[in-house]
């Protein structure tokens, strides 16, 4: 059996604005005509010249900007989880992911490179997130090239300078070109540039494209300074990119869908894509196109977004699931709270054809050999033993244990978090342990069996408030590079002076992850500085609903 990876693609130059039209069509979400249509599996939003404050870089730093915090809103409000975010100046990079696969990402690092004023500043050049998922390795880029249709051969120089600058600790990865699927996003700032001897002027674009039928842009795209570097070698040449069968996306009047006429209307906003298709054996990876286009209504911009669909090809011969709460009822001083909730599932490892996949991003293939192709692959897991009690604030007694799969390697920086049992985002724990603490024998620290380790926690933990809450297990080898290996049921934490108590008076609250509910969410957001390093751990003691423009 084979399977597929849905994402869906967002390249947007806002131009400092903030977010003044409804967000949800941007991200095609289902309408009151088309509510079954499924979610993607990963939504990787793009954007340029979000406003920054260069008088004030930490604030701006600290506190979500109001393009983030809306799409967190949308997306984490539909179960999809932040698995990273990274920013340098106005250049933003957000990935999100469906929970059922956010124990499935490896090796999940974000990297930023500057090409503005020499490679010193940072309001020019690219961010990306690379990770691993079924096996498969992929990289997400997401760059603001130099402006200006003379400066052709700065773009390219752009380009390069990324190509060779822009690493990673993974020795196979180590490059953006050496993943299986490599998806390059922004404004690439590529014109329309005629020779001299037929130049058009911006009037007479437009009036070119007036005449243009059936999507048919050949005649213009023939004169796309991106389509000719790709064509000469110079530039993107490992890329391909969709056929484009829509309007040039730059230059508006801000608020119109007339086109500025003191730039030539150009395809500055463009999705790319690689893949490394016969990297492994007995199968052949691919990206099938679902869509390319662009979305006209959004005015609040002098560029209009452009949005791209992939299914992507991985392998998922066992798929880890992740234990979600079910829908329960609690009494909570004496008042009754309906919570939703998904069923748990009961193993962490189970065969792909239980796994709750979409009819959508499932391919059966009768070649069973593809089930076997990642000889190298193997599913590092860590299980989390079941609480079988409710845990009080201020418990001296804070303890998880868990039993690492033979093949997971044990790093000094490896670390439990606690987490609410809703979360939205992988950096929003609420404590954390590393493992270090704990006195592992040398037999403990080799793979190739099984083991279990107990970790204790501080009196308190961190956890203040009644709830549910969870454990995930963070291998981490470095700062920068970290890995989700497990994630726990849900369990109760309670204040012993107003205990949290099941309805049903025959059944403990603490029995299982049945009987939790929904719990407040911590919706803390990722931060990034100007450089592109996390301030994460900063951010976590402001509030997320303020914001400074």
């Amino acid at each position: 059996m084979s399977n597929f990876c849905r994402f869906y693609f967002v390249t947007w130059n806002v131009a400092t604005k903030s977010p003044g039209q409804d967000l949800n069509s941007l991200l095609d979400f289902p309408s009151q005509f088309n509510k079954n249509k499924s979610l993607p599996d990963f939504y990787v939003i793009g954007l340029q010249e979000v406003k920054s404050q260069p008088q004030n870089m930490l604030m701006d730093s600290l506190f979500t900007d109001q393009w983030t915090s809306m799409f967190n809103k949308i997306l984490c409000r539909q179960g999809f989880i932040v698995a990273k975010n990274i920013r340098l100046q106005g250049i933003m990079l957000l990935v999100y992911t469906q929970m059922k696969h956010v124990i499935n990402l490896r090796d999940i690092e974000a990297q930023y490179t500057k090409t503005g004023l020499g490679g010193l500043w940072g309001n020019k050049g690219a961010v990306s997130v690379r990770f691993n998922i079924y096996g498969c390795s992929v990289c997400l880029v997401n760059c603001h090239l130099t402006a200006h249709e003379h400066l052709l051969a700065d773009r390219i120089n752009d380009y390069n300078t990324i190509i060779k600058e822009h690493g990673y600790h993974l020795t196979e990865t180590s490059n953006i070109l050496y993943h299986d699927y490599v998806f390059w996003i922004g404004d690439l700032n590529f014109r329309t540039h005629h020779p001299v001897t037929s130049s058009l002027s911006p009037e007479e674009i437009v009036d070119a494209l007036q005449t243009v039928e059936k999507d048919k842009y050949t005649s213009i795209l023939k004169y796309d300074q991106l389509l000719a570097v790709i064509d000469s070698g110079e530039a993107f040449s490992e890329f391909m990119e969709p056929e484009i069968r829509f309007p040039p996306t730059y230059k508006f009047h801000m608020g119109t869908d007339d086109y500025d006429l003191k730039r030539k209307p150009s395809w500055t906003d463009r999705i790319l894509y690689k893949v490394i298709a016969n990297n492994y054996e007995n199968i052949t990876l691919r990206a099938d196109l679902i869509s390319y286009h662009h979305i006209p209504h959004y005015t609040v911009s002098d560029h209009k977004p452009v949005v791209a669909q992939f299914n992507i090809k991985i392998r998922t011969s066992y798929y880890v699931a992740v234990p979600k709460v079910k829908k329960a009822q609690i009494r909570m001083r004496s008042a009754v709270i309906d919570t939703e909730g998904i069923a748990s599932a009961s193993a962490m490892v189970e065969p792909i054809a239980a796994a709750c996949a979409t009819e959508e991003n499932v391919v059966s293939d009768s070649n069973e050999s593809e089930a076997e192709a990642f000889s190298n692959f193997t599913v590092k897991t860590v299980e989390f033993a079941p609480i079988v009690r409710i845990w009080y604030i201020g418990d001296a007694d804070f303890r998880t244990e868990c039993t690492l799969s033979p093949d997971v390697e044990i790093n000094p920086n490896d670390w439990i978090g606690i987490y609410d049992a809703n979360f939205h985002n992988l950096d929003d724990y609420i404590a954390y342990e590393y493992l270090a603490k704990v006195n592992l024998t040398q037999e403990s620290l080799e793979s190739g069996q099984p083991r279990t380790i107990t970790l204790s926690f501080p009196v308190g933990s961190g956890v203040r408030t009644p709830g549910f809450y969870r454990f995930i297990y963070f291998s981490q080898p470095n700062n920068d590079v970290r890995s989700v290996l497990g994630i726990s049921e849900p369990f109760e934490v309670s204040s012993k002076e107003d205990s949290l108590v099941a309805i049903d008076p025959c059944v403990e609250a603490s029995t299982s992850a049945g009987g939790a509910s929904k719990p407040s969410t911590a919706t803390t957001d990722i931060f990034t500085d100007f450089t592109g390093l996390d301030v994460a751990k900063l951010s976590r003691h402001f509030s997320n609903d303020l914001s400074f423009d």
